[in-house]
């Protein structure tokens, strides 16, 4: 079998590094963790048999960066290098133009549901994959949904919510991607008709089977276009992020509410606060995280309902996010063929 070459962007980051290492125990794979700063990937790296890793200088940023990727000869690339609202689809560009084929985590709303539109004619004309999404949202969200839905004869309401442990080690990338649109409108499907609402405010209570009681607050996330076009009837989606502590979970309010009166503040400072203040918390919290997937419609006439969660014990949260991106790098260096064109991840 012919080895398979893959650069990870961010591949010594919070979720690249997880990414390099599951890859560089998969045969016929040559991985390459790229990023702006390699002297901090035996670090962040620790763990993984290095043996089969190449780490390089790679800056998503540089003027040469088509020129840099297009030097290792890569046939895949996975582009973790959040965070991604508000970025455009140059590195998504660069691969296709030279022939490999693209994967990312965002989690962007804007990004990831206009990327098919964006780039599937270059896809195309390159004869590759190039997907968006890869991530827990919505690929997993999807996926879930997709095995459930045959149970239902009328699909009404998705209700989606992730409750990460508080001990989960945070990326900045994260943090900066949470901020983003803490305290800003955005509109979600509500009882069949758009409806504004506010990222990361007025939290509700939320219950699990295996977590304890949280608060969960409304994210912008791109599952509210793409879960209302892919189930046509739905009359509601709605996605919800789940901090372990209320204390924080009220904070982030707190700045919502003030961001929302008009208040200017200094989000990407406040990422860096937020992140070590985070950190000071962990005694109060645990490893536990999880996510649920909650489906209301009609089966057969009558009221139906159903619970789908997952649990994950001692800090395998994380690792989570990457299963999709990890899975696709895998089809495609066993020879698996992806559909052709530019798509957000569901269904591949």
């Amino acid at each position: 079998m012919a080895v398979c070459k893959v650069v990870v962007l961010g591949g010594y980051g919070h979720f690249g590094a997880r990414i390099v290492r599951a890859l560089a125990a998969t045969p016929a794979l040559q991985v390459i963790a790229a990023g702006r700063h390699p002297a901090a990937a035996a670090a962040n790296l620790a763990g993984a048999d290095l043996g089969g890793v190449a780490v390089c200088r790679l800056d998503t940023a540089a003027a040469d960066f088509p020129a840099q990727l297009a030097a290792t000869g890569a046939d895949i690339v996975v582009h973790t290098a959040g965070p991604f609202q508000g970025q455009d689809y140059a590195v998504a560009h660069a691969c296709l133009q030279a022939g490999m084929h693209y994967i990312d985590l965002a989690d962007g709303r804007a990004f990831v549901r206009d990327f098919p539109a964006a780039l599937d004619a270059l896809a195309r004309q390159a004869g590759r994959s190039a997907i968006s999404g890869a991530s827990t949202l919505p690929a997993l969200s999807s996926a879930v949904v997709d095995a459930l839905r045959p149970r239902f004869s009328q699909l009404h309401d998705i209700d989606l919510v992730i409750a990460p442990a508080q001990a989960t080690p945070l990326g900045m990338a994260t943090v900066r991607a949470v901020l983003s649109y803490c305290g800003l409108p955005f509109d979600w499907w509500c009882d069949g008709r758009w409806q504004r609402t506010l990222g990361w405010a007025g939290p509700q209570p939320v219950a699990f089977a295996r977590l304890a009681p949280r608060l969960a607050a409304p994210c912008d996330v791109p599952d509210h276009d793409l879960l209302v076009a892919r189930y046509p009837g739905v009359r509601s989606v709605r996605f919800r992020a789940a901090l372990e502590l209320p204390f924080l979970q009220r904070c982030l309010a707190a700045l919502a509410r003030l961001r929302g009166l008009g208040v200017p503040l200094p989000m990407r400072s406040l990422a860096a606060m937020f992140a070590r203040a985070g950190r000071w918390f962990d005694r109060f919290g645990s490893d536990l995280g999880g996510m649920s997937v909650q489906l209301r419609g009609l089966r057969d006439g009558r009221p139906h309902a159903l619970c789908w969660e997952l649990t994950a014990p001692t800090l395998h949260g994380p690792e989570i996010p990457c299963l999709a991106a990890i899975l696709l790098v895998r089809k495609l260096a066993s020879g698996v063929s992806l559909p052709v064109g530019a798509h957000a991840c569901m269904a591949c």
